[in-house]
């Protein structure tokens, strides 16, 4: 509908023209974003969406999800300053308990820490240290209680098995 009552005006404009005066006119047209709906007429063109569909946005990491949403106690293996990943930490845990890691901020800068087990008191999981293996144990793994974990600035507690 724009375009054509826009090329009436240069239509009329060209016909008033006259002489020897040469009159150009330039058009612009600009596309709206508006996104309601509009009411075309039959004389109308219709007007093709061009629009690209918004990107989706990338998938969260999922959070913990379980018990640990209530309070309870696990076991920190090991913390490192890199994120090259627990693989040869976790070799060596027993594969019955939940395994995270966590990502926390100290001092400005990232640390990554595996969290092993889940378990319903300080006491259970200080025997679960003493049950892990010597090669574990080396590490010096201490008990961690879940709730100040995620009450942490910035906890990041991903389930890695």
């Amino acid at each position: 509908m724009k375009k054509l009552a826009l090329l009436a005006i240069v239509m009329l404009l060209t016909g008033c023209s006259g002489g020897g005066v040469t009159t150009e006119i330039y058009s612009q047209t600009i596309e709206s974003t508006d996104k309601r709906d509009t009411v075309q007429t039959a004389d109308a063109e219709p007007m093709m969406n061009t629009a690209k569909p918004e990107p989706k946005p990338a998938p969260k990491k999922q959070a913990v999800k379980s018990a640990t949403q209530s309070a309870g106690y696990t076991i920190q293996v090991v913390a490192l300053s890199h994120d090259r990943g627990f693989s040869d930490y976790a070799k060596r845990l027993p594969s019955d308990q939940p395994l995270w890691s966590n990502k926390k901020m100290v001092d400005g800068l990232p640390w990554y820490t595996l969290l092993y087990g889940e378990y319903p008191s300080r006491d259970a999981a200080k025997r679960a240290i003493k049950a892990l293996p010597q090669t574990i144990q080396e590490y010096g793994p201490f008990v961690r209680d879940i709730s100040k974990i995620k009450r942490s600035s910035t906890p990041e507690m991903i389930r890695v098995n």
